[in-house]
């Protein structure tokens, strides 16, 4: 047997059955109890009780105060500033001011060149020192490290056959890779980060950290059953990789940043890493400690076209949150979040129903089922431990569209809900909403291939997709046409599609060194502003980020106050990234060049800001990216 983690030395080991309750090896651990052994024996970890969710006002103040920053503490006790005057600012001078194809204003901007090669971010070494005086503020717990890394903002521009011709950093960050217990911590509960603009204030600052406390060690599962555990978690053929040991960080639950939420304890959990299957796989999350997640049997009746599922839980940290999603059928959100759930089947073509659960306790462990009914009849199934993860009025008709291909995955789910929810409360309603089975390529693929994108993802302004992708695609359940999207399939924007969001691992990846995806999807590029996506890894995040994003692109106010503006689609981008995705990933946005270095890398979403005339293929002389990492 071995310890795994541990940072206190030897400590005694617990020995428990495999389907040991969480509840029980909690209360063995505050109670100071080692339980006897049994049949199974396991290494062990530790675990932690939380005492502290996030900041408290105080802190926040405090916070504030030491960077001369305006007070971001949120109600859930999470600290999220950016200067959207700061934050990853490209210079832009005015050239002329248009309309658009709908009637909509439009300021056309060009890169200032001269002012670009003028950005001179601070050294590292000055940003690691500053960065020093967060890590005071913050506080750690004991048994939390932090490791401190630097990256900055990059622009890279290129000419129009793809090939980089300039590039330039925009600012300099300093993230916090973190470890609890001497393994790696990550999730929405685990970002310490800043961001220095070149005159050395704080363009961006976040603190999602708990007060913790060691409550003791609990088994873990071993790394070959980790490996059978994530298989169950992926389709068939996706193969597993060696699982990473670690601690996922839920987001913070505090009730206005009282210092009190609904996360317990945190327990060691793995992270699969699959190797293969369609497109690069998202990284989902496996419990390490037997028995600690929910479980659930959920039962599931079609009749002549409506389905009905209800599912038993008990196990875990009550209390629960619940998730149901179809392959066909988008579930409405208020028929969706209790133990039962009853809709009526809207396939767009005739293809087998599967009606899909997650469960997820009160310390963000998750357990899954997934019910196939491909007929008339009644049909059950028992849980599978893990899931979760690693989520102003415009003038003329303005309208989105989403796409989610992983209809089992809550995650993405929540992708989906949390940017139609927050699009129509600011009065943007969705034009479609495809999910699953349901979701087709062909709505993606140009006209001139046969394909329907003028009357659907080149019928919106904004388009959200969550699904699986790789550096030269992007793919669906379906086959209309086919399985996935390629960047000859496309030609976006000779419609209205001015931002397509993709919530997808490694699409605008840089393979080689060479900044190549600009080459691949360059031709894509017909009139649309800006592609946002990811050079890692995506990861489906609980609580999905479409929501994230959208929020972004409007002004947050509180009793009337706005607290802050509204931010470009390119910054909402990179915030979302930035609150939701773990540490190290990176993300990126790109968009075609004019005449002139004529750009539309500032717009804002409609009403919100300026917004630059589309930029059609034939007038297009290059391209832009911006990336950064988390």
């Amino acid at each position: 047997m071995r310890k795994i983690g541990s940072k206190r030395g030897a400590r005694r080991l617990f020995v428990l059955p495999a389907f040991a309750a969480a509840a029980t090896i909690v209360a063995a651990i505050a109670a100071g109890i080692e339980r006897p052994a049994e049949a199974a024996s396991y290494a062990t970890a530790p675990a932690y009780r939380v005492v502290q969710e996030g900041l408290t006002p105080e802190g926040g103040a405090r916070l504030a105060d030491a960077f001369k920053i305006d007070n971001a503490l949120l109600p859930n006790g999470a600290f999220a500033y950016v200067d959207a005057a700061q934050f990853a600012q490209v210079p832009q001078r005015k050239v002329e001011e248009g309309k658009d194809e709908q009637g909509n204003p439009t300021l056309s901007q060009a890169l200032d060149l001269k002012a670009v090669a003028a950005i001179r971010p601070i050294s590292d070494d000055d940003a690691l020192s500053r960065a020093k005086q967060l890590l005071d503020v913050a506080d750690l717990s004991p048994d939390l490290s932090a490791r401190a890394v630097v990256s900055h903002s990059e622009l890279t521009l290129a000419d129009r056959e793809g090939r980089p011709t300039f590039e330039h950093a925009l600012d300099t960050a300093v993230s916090f890779h973190l470890s609890l217990g001497g393994l790696p911590a990550t999730g929405q509960g685990a970002k310490l980060r800043i961001t220095f603009a070149p005159d050395g204030s704080v363009s961006q600052l976040s603190d999602t950290l708990r007060k913790v406390e060691f409550a003791g060690d609990v088994p873990v599962i071993d790394e070959e059953s980790a490996v059978a555990g994530c298989a169950a978690l992926y389709a068939r053929g996706v193969q597993q990789g060696r699982p990473t040991l670690g601690y996922y960080l839920p987001d913070l639950t505090a009730k206005e940043a009282s210092g009190d939420g609904s996360v317990r304890m945190l327990l060691p959990a793995y992270t699969c890493n699959p190797v293969s299957g369609e497109g690069s796989q998202a990284h989902r999350l496996l419990p390490a400690v037997p028995g600690s997640t929910p479980h659930a049997k959920v039962t599931a009746t079609r009749s002549y076209g409506t389905v009905a599922g209800y599912a038993s839980v008990d196990g875990g940290t009550p209390p629960y949150a619940y998730s149901w999603s179809s392959s066909t059928t988008l579930i409405p959100a208020a028929s969706n979040g209790g133990p039962a759930v009853k809709y009526a089947m809207r396939p767009r073509y005739r293809s087998v129903e599967t009606l899909s659960f997650e469960v997820t306790d009160a310390n963000g462990l998750s357990a899954t089922a997934s019910v196939s009914l491909p007929f008339d009849g009644t049909n059950s199934a028992e849980s599978t431990p893990g899931g979760g993860g690693f989520g102003a009025l415009a003038i003329g008709p303005t309208d989105v569209g989403i796409e989610q291909t992983v209809d089992e995955w809550a995650c993405a789910q929540a992708s989906g809900d949390g940017f139609k929810s927050v699009m129509a409360s600011h009065g943007i309603g969705a034009a479609f909403d495809w999910r699953g089975a349901n979701a087709f390529e062909k709505d993606f693929k140009q006209g001139a291939l046969g394909g329907w994108d003028s009357s659907y993802v080149d019928n919106v302004d904004a388009q959200w997709y969550t699904g699986h992708g790789w550096s030269g695609g992007f793919t669906f359940k379906s086959s209309v046409d086919d399985g996935s999207i390629v960047p000859s399939d496309a030609r976006w924007g000779d419609g209205d599609l001015e931002w397509l969001q993709l919530e997808s691992c490694q699409v605008l990846r840089d393979t080689n060194g060479t900044h190549d995806y600009f080459s691949r999807w360059g031709p894509a590029f017909d009139g649309l502003h800006i592609l946002n996506g990811f050079h890692t890894n995506a990861y489906c995040v609980g609580g999905g980020t479409g929501g994230r994003f959208a929020e972004y692109l409007f002004p947050y106010k509180w009793l009337g106050i706005t607290l802050r503006p509204a931010l470009t689609v390119r910054q909402a981008w990179a915030n979302m990234a930035l609150d939701k995705e773990p540490t190290g990933v990176v993300y990126r946005s790109m968009g075609p060049l004019g005449y002139g270095y004529t750009s539309n890398m500032s717009d804002y979403f409609w009403g919100q800001g300026s917004v630059g005339p589309d930029i059609p293929a034939a007038s297009r002389t290059g391209f832009w990216a911006v990336s950064g990492t988390v």
